[in-house]
């Protein structure tokens, strides 16, 4: 059962592979490159790519396969430590930066997007390929603000457990290139931009805080946000200032906004439904859970385990979620929010006979640790126990990484080249098996 969930969480990761998606939407028909079947603007002067995010990479070299000849421009800007495929570090100027924290390369390289997108005009397009991980790339803050203030911004928001969404609610009003502020820059330029989706539900404005699509929060909204998880008085006080002094000013009129058009081309569902495939193919009975797995990490953890150890089935079953939990961190170790999940639902599971759990990101990054995930069973607490580590302790330190290695049950990919949040799977099978 672990082998059949680590196939099914590596089919999930292959299904939104760029490579595997690009091709469905950039085809080039008598010498027109289209888009989802729409033709990309014809200019005469500047034909322009950025990608940006941990999937930069991939996206560009999938591009290049399709369009080869179309962009006279490529920019990619993506972490440190993500590999660069051939064909696209030959072929455009490689830019990083940090993740999840953002650093001063991440800075001066969204700076140089930002000079280059001013400096298109009617007669030049833009495209935009995005990806998870661009808010923390795109580390440019807006003037009177510092990387010190956004860095602490990000680190009180993370660790008071605060959703994507509602993090990158305040990053959207920091952010120099975010909350269209990359799409405002190239105006009066069109802009097409594909999205490899990383937020549950495909919020346009929350993917990488929205480089280039238009939005309606307010800096009133980053301020309730900051008060909602109560660190007002913790974020630096010139980012209170700031946001405060925004919410006197006029909206944005989203003018810019009409040269500008989206479109998603993979996301957490599709990895979610190949990861379902693969465990049909092997047998199981399916079972894909329609609502996104959020949440306190170790209490979901615990909740999917009960349900499990008090099922009864005929056949072998698999439930399959797609996710993204929270943490909130209280002590000082190493894990992330799936190692966390899978340590609580193993506490739960001693014991309980035929039942796997694996929780993993399909970018191959959890939190701040090099693993994925995890992936337990029945005996990981006793197993744990034999190395003389206490699993209520571990948890309790947010340390779940470093005890999951210790065992093997610990999930290393190195980075995967995409990230479409989590998969989560649960399978359990009669005890005569």
């Amino acid at each position: 059962m672990r082998e059949d969930a680590l196939a099914a969480f590596d089919a999930a990761v292959a299904a939104v592979q760029p490579q595997n998606l690009i091709p469905a939407q950039v085809t080039v028909n008598d010498g027109i490159v289209c888009v989802a079947g729409e033709p990309l603007p014809a200019v005469a002067r500047r034909r322009v790519l950025f990608s940006i995010g941990k999937a930069a990479p991939g996206l560009t070299e999938a591009w290049l396969r399709a369009a080869p000849e179309w962009a006279t421009e490529l920019h990619v800007l993506t972490p440190h430590g993500v590999p660069v495929p051939e064909a696209a570090e030959s072929a455009a100027t490689i830019l990083r930066g940090a993740h999840p924290y953002p650093d001063t390369d991440g800075e001066e390289s969204t700076q140089r997007l930002l000079e280059i997108a001013e400096s298109l005009g009617e007669n030049d397009i833009l495209v935009v390929l995005v990806s998870g991980g661009g808010s923390a790339l795109m580390a440019a803050t807006e003037r009177g603000l510092s990387l010190a203030d956004l860095r602490a911004t990000t680190e009180a928001l993370l660790k008071a457990g605060a959703p994507i969404s509602e993090v990158n609610t305040v990053r959207r009003h920091l952010l120099a290139a975010a909350g269209g502020g990359l799409g405002r820059a190239a105006y009066p330029a069109p802009v097409r931009t594909l999205i490899l989706s990383d937020v549950l539900g495909d919020s346009l404005p929350d993917i990488a805080s929205g480089p280039t699509v238009f939005s309606t929060s307010t800096p009133s909204d980053a301020l309730a946000v900051l008060d909602r998880f109560s660190i007002r008085d913790t974020v630096p006080e010139a980012v209170v200032r700031f946001l405060e002094s925004a919410s006197e000013l006029p909206p944005d009129s989203g003018a810019w906004a009409k040269g500008c058009s989206t479109r998603v081309v993979g996301n957490n569902r599709t990895a979610v439904k190949a990861a379902a495939a693969e465990l049909r193919d092997r047998g199981y009975e399916i079972e894909i859970v329609p609502d996104d797995l959020v949440g306190e990490a170790s209490d979901r953890g615990r909740e999917l385990a009960t349900t499990a150890r008090n099922a009864e089935y005929c056949t072998p079953t698999a439930v399959v979620f797609g996710g993204e939990t929270t943490v909130t961190v209280r002590g000082s170790g190493r894990g992330g929010r799936n190692q966390e999940l899978a340590l609580a639902a193993a506490m739960e599971l001693e014991g309980a006979g035929n039942a796997v759990v694996l929780a993993a990101g399909t970018d191959g990054i959890d939190g701040l640790s090099e693993n994925a995930g995890a992936v337990v069973d029945s005996n990981t607490i006793s197993r744990l126990r034999q190395k003389a580590l206490d699993p209520h302790a571990i948890l309790a330190d947010n340390n779940s990484g470093t005890a999951l290695e210790a065992i093997g049950d610990a999930i290393r990919t190195g980075p995967t080249g995409t990230n479409v949040c989590d998969v989560t799977l649960v399978l359990t099978a009669p005890t005569n098996e």
